[in-house]
């Protein structure tokens, strides 16, 4: 497994070239001109990128973890409209297109139904490499959690850079190692299987770079309510790497921490 350069992506090697990534939010737009903000069609150019990714890492197979589109309900006028648009020049590179529903994805078998693998929120594993992809805002299954890297979205995270009016925020991932005893005490009641007491969870960026959220300096143990894997308290927040889509170690989050008080 690696981070594709540049992007918010993941390229697993076996059992065939798979690409990962979360948080498109395609159709973000549509809400944006609701509140009356005017912003040009940003999801095909989107779309257009990923396909670049795809070709230029030969990937085979593309999973979505979790917020392909962005109205939680069910799809918008829009998605109906840009959601074709995904789907028909990713058929056309890839072999398997598998879905992670997330909080956003509401009722999106109605677009996607015959044209991709829907799979349950709570994860997709692929053990060959012994990684568990699930969204991140449900509980995971023991399968995903038993694995030795999960690997969420939702977070969107970010590392804000200056102050005020000049500050500038760049997507990150994050890396945290975590005691899978206590996740699973934690999560499932039980104790964890014969697999190690580590667990490593790493945090994708938004694929979707408009879609920014918190900036990790501003996370806090006792406010992260975007997950049960975060509130598990199995993962030393403090400890987390946080990395830039460029590959650069930036430092923990405590060591960033420091930088900006």
């Amino acid at each position: 497994m690696k981070l594709v350069e540049g992007h918010g992506a993941l390229l697993l090697e076996k059992p065939v070239k798979t690409l990962a990534v979360a948080d498109l939010h395609l159709g973000f737009e549509e809400e944006l001109r609701s509140k009356g903000v005017r912003v040009p069609l940003q999801s095909i150019k989107i779309v257009d990128e990923l396909m670049a990714v795809i070709e230029s890492t030969g990937a085979k197979r593309l999973v979505v973890v979790g917020d392909l589109k962005h109205n939680i309900q069910g799809p918008s006028r829009l998605e109906y409209e840009v959601l074709p648009r995904f789907v028909k020049p990713v058929k056309s590179l890839v072999d398997e297109l598998i879905i992670l529903p997330g909080n956003h994805d509401g009722k999106i078998e109605k677009v996607l139904a015959g044209h991709a693998t829907l799979c349950r929120a709570d994860g997709f594993v692929v053990e060959e490499e012994s990684i568990g992809f699930t969204h991140g805002h449900v509980k995971p299954s023991i399968h995903v959690a038993s694995m030795d890297v999960i690997v969420t979205g939702h977070l969107h995270p970010v590392l804000r850079i200056g102050r005020g009016g000049s500050s500038v925020r760049m997507g990150v991932w994050l890396r945290l190692r975590g005691n899978r005893r206590k996740l699973f005490t934690k999560l499932f009641k039980t104790d964890a299987p014969q697999a190690g007491d580590e667990v490593s969870l790493i945090i994708m960026p938004s694929f979707n770079k408009i879609m920014q959220g918190r900036s990790v300096t501003e996370l806090s143990q006792s406010s992260l309510t975007r997950g049960p894997l975060l509130r598990s308290g199995a993962f030393d927040l403090e400890e987390a790497e946080v990395i830039g889509l460029d590959g650069a170690f930036l430092g923990t989050l405590a060591d960033l921490r420091r930088l900006v008080s």
